[in-house]
């Protein structure tokens, strides 16, 4: 590809790989003379540096979720991570449900459990200035610094790699107050020279508004004296060590790293017809990098990303016997194996699941369908569920482009293998991507299939899709997309057809062939009623379903188990 306005600029792609323009990412082969890209390079000037503070808490960012238009990167950050939650409304069945549960059920009259609960305290205690230890902070401090969080600890690591001379656990005492704030507070770390409070944020950071909101009002506190604020998320700073030590790096040493931008316009684009070895770069978090001064990245999307694209390998070693003796320890009726692909590991999962069977556990698996005859074969020794995941509806574009594959036929085929060599019951879900991949066409084109090859009777899940890991440039899938899939598929003739990823959202529930009533009805996880006998036939009218399988016995049972420490 030749760019600029003579033409000089040149850079070598592959065919699919992103580049980014000004009405957004294209491959080479949708590129056109008039384009324009995104060069940048880098350039450290004593203006920019003074400029730069200014410009992120100005600059304007406008959602494309609901149009809102935000000012400043610390406004715009929360608005974003409020913003597709904010329709996720609970039902008030489901929180007095949940409120009884808890009355019932109250973990605390565990010693065990109160024990964690009291160290999980500890932890809220260093990160919310309202707590109420804090009324006895000079007791508190002497075990503060005796006992830093987990967190903490990390973050002392890195600092102490990075050879900074840094304070833990600094007392910031404020002579300008702010509505609502309080006389000081107590950074993680705090790096003197250059003012600076570096925080490690939990969940609740992210998750509750009034810690988000205590978090507003500490950093615009703290920047009213002087200071200024870096938050790192407690995931990011396990999960991705090298880019937060990156980060830090960039805040506390002043490397030379300035970076200037500017539109330039495509001249041609000719293919080489060249074959050599190419190799593929994954820059966390925003993998986003530069080739050649060009804004590039290397695809799509991953909806699990947090635990598929791991590169640093965790957990632990567990024998089959082990696995399966760790479930029923917990009280579990089955185990689901995925994140990754499960065939990877087939031969383990298949010593696994034989013995969870001995022991009553059933087992499902969570599929892409790329699967081999031979592992079908393997399915039947121990396996009782499976779903297999499209994405796309399988449109032979979408996947070419976005997952990688020529074609969705490896997929069909392992159905049919499944339906007609093994007893495993199986469901379909149907990722659907909007903008490129909604297409309604290749959702009757699938729906039909599904009738004539697999019949009526076979489950179809149309999900949800939400911005993630590299495609963070596309909105919720519509729910009006997702309901045109769902009539398609019910007009094919399918009878169990349901909308995932949307709680609340009727199509959640099953509904009986023979009467139109509810079977079973569903909030996200929690079942609501359930409207069958112990034949599995429709209460009202007596219909036959293909439900295996009775009520769990724990269905009102909480089926999350918090992690304390």
């Amino acid at each position: 590809m030749r760019y600029g306005t003579r033409g000089a600029g040149r850079i070598l792609l592959t065919e699919e790989h992103p580049v980014l323009t000004n009405s957004g990412w294209k491959t080479p082969r949708e590129l056109r003379p008039g384009d324009l890209i995104l060069k940048v390079w880098y350039q450290n000037t004593k203006t920019w540096k003074e400029k730069r503070p200014a410009t992120i808490e100005s600059a304007r960012f406008t959602c494309k979720n609901c149009g809102q238009t935000l000012t400043g990167i610390d406004d715009w950050n929360r608005h974003r991570g409020e913003c597709y939650t904010r329709d996720l409304e609970t039902p008030p069945e489901i929180i007095l449900a949940r409120r009884e549960r808890m009355l019932t059920n109250n973990p605390m009259k565990d010693p065990d459990v109160a024990r964690r609960a009291l160290e999980s305290s500890k932890i809220r205690f260093l990160k919310d200035p309202t707590h109420g230890w804090h009324r006895n902070v000079d007791r508190m401090k002497k075990w503060l610094h005796s006992h830093p969080s987990v967190s903490q600890r990390r973050l002392y690591e890195m600092l102490d790699q990075l050879g900074v001379n840094y304070e833990k656990e600094f007392k910031i005492t404020l002579e300008n107050r702010t509505e609502s704030s309080k006389s000081y507070y107590i950074a993680d770390a705090a790096y003197l020279p250059s003012k600076l409070d570096i925080e490690v944020d939990g969940w609740w950071h992210y998750n509750n508004a009034r810690v988000s909101e205590d978090d507003k009002i500490r950093d615009r506190t703290l920047r009213a004296n002087g200071w200024d604020v870096l938050r790192i998320s407690g995931s990011y700073l396990y999960n991705h060590p090298e880019e937060v030590k990156g980060l830090l790096v960039e805040r506390l040493l002043n490397p030379i790293m300035v970076n200037k931008k500017t539109w330039v316009v495509v001249k041609r684009v000719i293919e080489t017809r060249r074959e050599e070895s190419v190799f593929s770069l994954e820059t966390i978090p925003d993998h986003n990098y530069v080739a050649d001064e060009i804004i590039v990245h290397n695809c799509s999307y991953c909806q699990n990303y947090d635990i598929s694209q791991r590169r640093k390998i965790e957990g632990i070693d567990a024998t089959p016997e082990q696995v399966a003796t760790m479930a029923t320890s917990h009280g579990c009726e089955g185990m689901a194996y995925t994140y990754n692909q499960p065939t990877i590991f087939m031969e383990y999962a298949r010593d696994i699941g034989r013995i969870a069977r001995q022991k009553g556990i059933f087992n499902i698996f969570v599929s892409n369908g790329f699967d081999t005859p031979e592992t079908v074969a393997l399915m039947k020794d121990f396996l009782d569920c499976i779903t297999v995941d499209f994405k796309g509806s399988g449109e032979t574009g979408f996947v070419r482009r976005y997952i990688g594959i020529p074609n969705a036929d490896p997929i069909f085929q392992t159905l049919l293998e499944v339906k007609n060599k093994t007893n495993v019951h199986t469901e379909i879900t149907d990722l659907v991507v909007p903008q490129v991949g909604d297409n309604l066409d290749a959702a009757t084109k699938l729906s039909r299939w599904v009738y004539d090859n697999l019949g009526p009777d076979m489950p179809i899940h149309f999900l949800r899709w939400h911005p993630d890991y590299k495609m963070m440039d596309l909105p919720l899938t519509p729910i009006e997309t997702l309901e045109k899939h769902y009539e398609i598929a019910k007009s094919a003739g399918l009878k169990y057809v349901y909308i995932g990823n949307v709680p609340g959202h009727p199509a959640e529930s099953t509904y009986c062939p023979g009467c139109s009533k509810v079977l079973i009805k569903r909030f996200g996880y929690d079942i609501l009623e359930y409207n069958l006998d112990k034949n599995n036939r429709c209460r009202f009218c007596g219909y036959k379903t293909p439900i295996v399988g009775p009520l769990s016995k724990s269905f009102r049972d909480d089926r999350f188990i918090p992690v304390i420490n």
